[in-house]
This record gives structure tokens, sequence and C-alpha cells, in this order.
């Protein structure tokens, strides 16, 4: 079961490090330009090129800041965090945290038994995961993987050798310049009716959430989409194709074969994106 929320002074002891500000009450951990379900998150910035971000997203009301970040905000007398955690380097110490909570209750473990509705077919060899919620009607083909976490509604295909819920990949650099990934924590929901075809990856959110696949989108096979993406209903994404991260899939969109569609970018409502593209802009 989810903790849901944890005091300043807590995360202050954990990590030993002294706050400035006042003791609030966490509720959850997200970048700064990422919606959230909560009204109190911590977050953090690497540069003051990140405030106009900050003064958008009233729900975070704690930062890890560097101590030139710091002095720079006290000459800003109009911008307000109640809480701060001055830091050598912020995205370290924020992951680490990160990495401390998901040890603990804070998030999230879906821990519960899986959940199989009726009329279901799931190949001898197929993998269920505890913390899996599969509706009714839904087929799961041979040697897949529905990792812990992952909502299936009803009628929806999943291929052979696909895994859905895949951990989406994140990287940072620590203190030494060595690289290291970070867990994910979210989850995955597939809608009605959906098809995913074979040797296809599936990512879960890096927090809070979920990423989604809307009703009656088709999947072609050999298809990534990375962690926080949206995909809209009536899709289709064909063979090779390629989701960075924070992608955005509107309703009726069709993706041809090979492309790549980088992170964060929006491909609006009815858009047609053809074979081999590469799409760095918003569609």
């Amino acid at each position: 079961m989810k903790k849901h929320s944890i005091q300043i002074l807590e995360i202050s002891e954990m990590l030993g490090i002294p706050f400035i500000g006042a003791n609030v009450c966490i509720e959850g951990l997200n970048l700064c330009n990422r919606e959230t379900r909560y009204n109190s998150i911590l977050s953090y910035i690497a540069s003051t090129r990140y405030l106009g971000l900050l003064k958008n997203n009233e729900s975070v009301k704690a930062l890890f800041i560097s101590s030139d970040v710091y002095d720079e905000l006290k000459m800003d007398g109009s911008f307000q965090i109640p809480t701060l955690f001055i830091v050598e380097n912020p995205e370290v110490s924020f992951y680490y945290l990160h990495h401390l909570l998901h040890k603990t209750s804070f998030y999230e473990k879906y821990d519960f038994k899986s959940k199989i509705g009726n009329d279901c077919f799931i190949h001898r060899t197929a993998v269920i995961e505890d913390g899996v919620i599969l509706g009714n009607g839904v087929r799961v083909g041979a040697n897949s993987v529905i990792k812990r976490g992952t909502i299936i509604e009803d009628k929806t295909v999943v291929g052979c050798c696909s895994v859905i819920g895949s951990e989406g990949f994140q990287l940072i650099y620590d203190e030494h310049h060595v690289p290291f990934t970070v867990t994910h924590v979210g989850g995955t929901a597939i809608g009605k009716n959906v098809f995913i075809g074979d040797n296809c990856t599936i990512c879960n959110s890096l927090f809070e959430g979920y990423v989604t696949i809307g009703d009656n989108t088709k999947i072609d096979n050999q298809v990534h989409v990375g962690h926080n993406c949206v995909i809209g209903k009536n899709a289709v994404i064909t063979g090779n194709s390629l989701l960075m991260g924070s992608v955005e899939i509107k309703d009726n969109v069709w993706i041809s074969p090979c492309s790549t569609i980088s992170n964060k970018c929006i491909i609006s409502n009815n858009a047609f994106v053809g074979s081999d593209s590469l799409v760095v802009n918003n569609v």
C-alpha cells in the first residue's frame, strides 16, 4: 500500500541533509515540467533556465537546487518555493532519494494477486506477474511477459515475445560520471480491443500514472513505446517504429514503418507520418 506522503523532516533525516523553509508534506516526486495528480511534489532544477517551468507548476513545494541557483533565487524576490535542499548535484540527490523511497511504502508496489477476467487465453509460456489486471477476453501469446502495474482491458491481444510494462530507460550520471539507470515506479494501461504484435516493448511510466494506449489502437510487430507515452484511440503504429519518452499520439493517427518520434513530440489527431520518418517537432 502506498504511504502517499512523507514529511520534509523525514527526507532530511534519510539523506542527512538540512533543509531551508517549511516542513511541508510531500505526496510524490516528479520532474518540474510534468503534469501531476498531486498537490505537493518534490522536484529539482539544475539551472535557472528551468525557473519558468516552476512558475507554471504550483504543485512543486520543495526543490533540490545548487548553491549557485539558490543565490539567484534570493535575488528574485517574486519567486518563492516553500522548502529547499541546497546540494552539490541536484539531479543525483533527487534520484538518490527516489531510490531510497522505492525501498519504503512511499510508492505503489502493485503486490496484489493478479486479477484475470473471463474467457482469457494465456499461452502456457507467457508470464503474468503479480499486480496485473486483465479484462475479459484478453489473449496473451507465447513467451510474452505482462509485468506488475499493468492493466489490460477487454478483448485486447498481445502477440508473442512482447513485454508490457517493461521498465523504461532513464539514465543519469553520478558524481563520478558513472552512468546508472533509474527505477521506474509507474504503470501501463492498455485499453479495449487493442492489438499489440510480436516482439513489442511497451514501457511503464517513470513516476506516477501510466503509459497509456487507447481503445482500438493497433500496434504492429517490433514497436517500442517509451516511458510516459500516451497513445490515443484508433491509432495505427506499424512495424519497427520507435516512440521515445513522453511522446503523445492523438486519436486516429497513422505511423508508417520504421518511423522514430522524438522525446515529448505531439502527433495531432488524424495525422499521417510517412515511412522512415524522424519526427523532431510537433505534427
